[in-house]
């Protein structure tokens, strides 16, 4: 078992092939570290492959790995720039098309499309930005335990619902609610969403792939993180028991979750506050960017 605990990060992840599947095409990966002026940043990231007979792992691997070596060879310089969130954005939205690319490339070479969805959130100084692609999801979990959607699903099932076509009800049992509008590895240009916003130590953020959300309600994924609070689980027993609580619903798919919490309370709330004024002018002046 991982350890949970970082100088400055509370984390968890698990994941499980579900009850009907012999490959995991799911993919998470976790990066924790400090800017040269000490400052504690994380990246995290989640992809779902998707393509027979093993494609879509080789998909999610392909992408994950592309991150990585992202996280090692360019994020360091932007990090040492004074003002990084103009440069994190474009950088962040070349990788995706870096990924993209290859994608497309394996696909020609092979004679078989493979795709996959990738969701990627940075946390910097009480600030959050993601990128995204496909459906996995990011939420954020406040000290209630209350979660809200950052991500929106770049689905035919959503889309329907967002037209009052389908309630939410029917689309959870819709034989094309994995239907996919956008992903990476499919066609040339995407239609990335971006959003960025504050956080405090108290907020909690949870990235998981479709197998999971699928079987658990929102309502649900309230009640059983409220019930790991009371219990004091640390973030790892809790995404053990949320994967636990997905396999209790027969999920026929993958299932992944990452949870991912700040342990820095340095801040006071005045440093809090002006932190958000100083920043707010050089970060994106609207959440939903498409």
């Amino acid at each position: 078992m991982k350890t949970t605990f970082a100088v400055n990060w509370q984390y968890g992840v698990a994941t499980h092939s579900g009850w009907f599947r012999m490959i995991n095409e799911d993919r998470s990966l976790l990066r924790i570290g400090s800017t040269e002026s000490g400052e504690p940043y994380a990246v995290a990231v989640i992809a779902d492959g998707m393509g027979g007979s093993g494609d879509g792992e080789k998909a999610s691997d392909v992408a994950t790995e592309v991150v990585r070596h992202w996280l090692d060879e360019q994020l360091p310089s932007i990090l040492r720039r004074k003002l990084i969130w103009g440069k994190l954005d474009n950088s962040i939205e070349r990788l995706f098309y870096e990924v993209n690319d290859r994608l497309i490339q394996i696909g020609m070479d092979a004679g078989n499309q493979i795709g996959t969805t990738l969701s990627l959130l940075f946390l910097l100084n009480e600030t959050y930005f993601l990128c995204h692609i496909g459906d996995c999801r990011i939420y954020k979990v406040n000290y209630k335990m209350h979660i809200r959607q950052l991500t929106r699903d770049q689905s035919w099932i959503y889309e329907q619902i967002r037209k009052g076509r389908l309630s939410r009800q029917q689309a959870r049992k819709h034989p094309k609610r994995h239907v996919l509008m956008q992903c990476l590895g499919y066609q040339k240009n995407l239609k990335l969403i971006k959003r960025t916003g504050f956080f405090v130590p108290e907020h909690l953020f949870l990235l998981c792939t479709d197998g999971f959300y699928d079987r658990l309600s929102d309502t649900r994924i309230e009640r059983f993180l409220r019930e790991g609070e009371k219990e004091q689980q640390d973030l790892q027993q809790m995404s053990d028991m949320l994967i636990d609580r997905a396999l209790d619903k027969r999920s026929n798919d993958n299932i992944s979750v990452v949870l991912l919490r700040s342990l820095n309370t340095s801040f006071t709330f005045w440093q809090r506050l002006w932190h958000r004024t100083k920043n707010f002018q050089i970060l994106f002046p609207v959440q939903w960017r498409k």
